[in-house]
This record gives structure tokens, sequence and C-alpha cells, in this order.
């Protein structure tokens, strides 16, 4: 199978290159780096330089593909929200996923299917109520992004092209994201709840992001959104008091909004709210979670 990737170089894009590294497939990897390429394992790459913001010769390398999976995106929370930072965010997601899907549109030999990585912020801020994939968009920053860069990923289904879209948690990995910020403080015996500790958090094993990401590749029959979260979210207070104790570290420390106001501005209202989305589309499917509770997840990773 001939896959490319966007974003195949960053956060949950890397893992997915290490997990395919072990299968008979050929992977082309759109990146703002050098071109050239390499065999990992079984698995052949073509790294193939490109610019996400404009056309180029890199569209050639849509045609024949059997899957694209796009995972483009700067970091949400890479730098403190203003109008330019957050108009970057916006650009980085919806420009490239645009001119993806017109390069699909324009190919002779068009991808089965579209994997286009989406946001559980989809949804904003919400209380402790249960969100399935029905759940209507919030009206918040990070909401509206999720509905422009969902759209322009849709606009496939007019080629033909089955899109499926996952709604992507808060990611737990040892190399990055929230436990690599964590870590520090609680090895310190400074750590503890951020916020209220009461928002829910849509947690999910790294594992089971590229697993789900590319279970639309197995099941022909997933299309459209799905929630690609744990099936036991969790408060934030109980996350932290789980992540001290696989630690043996206390968790009586919390962050309050005031720190968090002062590093991320806006974006810290996305930080102190929460969502407790479940993957109910995934599930439905047959999908089977490698770690669908968070004190098996959080030792796997922190032991």
């Amino acid at each position: 199978m001939k896959i490319l990737i966007t974003g195949g170089t960053g956060f949950i894009g890397s893992a997915l290159r290490r997990y395919l590294s072990s299968t008979p497939n050929d992977l082309v990897l759109l990146t703002r780096g050098a071109p050239g390429m390499e065999l990992t394992g079984s698995l052949t790459v073509k790294y193939v330089r490109w610019n996400p913001l404009e056309r180029g010769t890199w569209e050639k390398e849509v045609e024949g593909c059997d899957a694209v999976i796009n995972l483009i995106g700067k970091n949400v929370f890479e730098q403190r929200w203003n109008p330019q930072v957050k108009q970057q965010v916006l650009d980085s997601r919806v420009v490239p996923t645009r001119l993806l899907v017109e390069a699909i549109g324009r190919a002779e030999r068009k991808p089965s299917v579209l994997i286009s990585a989406s946001a559980v912020g989809y949804y904003g801020h919400r209380d402790d109520g249960i969100i399935t994939e029905s759940a209507q968009p919030g009206n918040d920053f990070l909401a509206d992004l999720a509905v422009q860069w969902e759209g322009e990923a849709f606009k496939a289904e007019q080629f033909g092209v089955r899109v499926a879209v996952p709604r992507i948690g808060l990611v737990l990995e040892r190399s990055g994201g929230m436990i690599g910020k964590m870590l520090l403080p609680f090895r310190l015996f400074a750590g503890g709840p951020i916020g209220s500790g009461r928002q829910y958090l849509p947690w999910i094993h790294m594992e089971d992001v590229v697993r789900g990401i590319l279970f639309p590749l197995e099941q022909e029959g997933l299309k459209g959104v799905y929630n690609l979260t744990a099936p036991e979210p969790v408060t934030m207070k109980e996350f932290a008091k789980q992540f001290g104790s696989v630690l043996h570290r206390p968790s009586w420390l919390p962050v309050p909004d005031i720190a968090l106001d002062v590093l991320y501005g806006e974006g810290a209202k996305v930080i102190v709210s929460g969502q407790r989305a479940v993957p109910e589309r995934l599930l439905a499917a047959g999908y089977r979670f490698s770690y669908p509770a968070l004190r098996p997840a959080l030792e796997h990773l922190l032991q």
C-alpha cells in the first residue's frame, strides 16, 4: 500500500511512522525538510519537500496513492495566543488541507480514503455530560478551527473519496505533550491538578492514537467523524492523582488559573475547560483499545 502523510515528522506523525516501520508499505512524507529516501525495516519512506501553504511539484505524489493521512498543523500551545498566532494556527491546518484535497481532485488515480485529523476541541467547553460524535460544535476559537478544518477535508467526498476524520483527544506519550510537561514538577514533589481539577480530560494513549488513525484502512465502512479518545475519560483531579500515584509522588499543589493565563493568555481557557468525549463510533466499528483505562496507560508510559 502506498500512503501519503502530511505532518509525518510531528508529535503524532513520528509515532505513526515508527509503528508503520514493521509493515511492507511505501510511505510518501511531505516535509519542509530535505528530500530523500529511507528504508526503515520493511518500510520504504520517500521524503518530498513542500510548502504547505502553496501549490507545487509535491502534488504529483498524490497520484497513485492508496490512502492519504493528513496530520498537518502548528502546535496550538507553542506560543501565547494573540490574533497573529491564532491566524497562523488556523492557516496551518485549513490551507494545507484545502490544497491537499484540490490535489486529490486533480489526480487521475485518486486515493480510496482520506484520513484527516481533527480534535475534540470541536465541542468547545462542556460540563460533565457525555459527548458523542453527534454533539454540536462549541463557540470558541478551537471549535471554529475544527469546523473549518473538517469542512475542507470533507470536500474530498465530491471526488468519490471516502473521508474519515478522527477527533483526537489529549495524547499521552512519555516523550512530549502533557506528560512531558508534568513529569518534572511531580518528580520535584510539586505536582498537582491544573485549574479546578473538575474538568474532564478526553485522554488517549499514543499507541491507540496511531492504531485509531489507521483503523479506517482496515474498516472500509468507517467514514465521517469519530472520537479518537479512550472510552474512560477522567477528571483532571483524578488524572493528577493517578499520575502521582504511579510516580510515587503526591498530587497536592494545583496550578492556579492565573499562572496559566500568564503563560497561555486566551489559550488558558482551553486548558482549564474540558470535554467528556467518548469513542462511540469507533467502538461500534469494532475497535479494541490497547489502553482503555488510565492507570495501565500511565504505568506503561512512566515505569
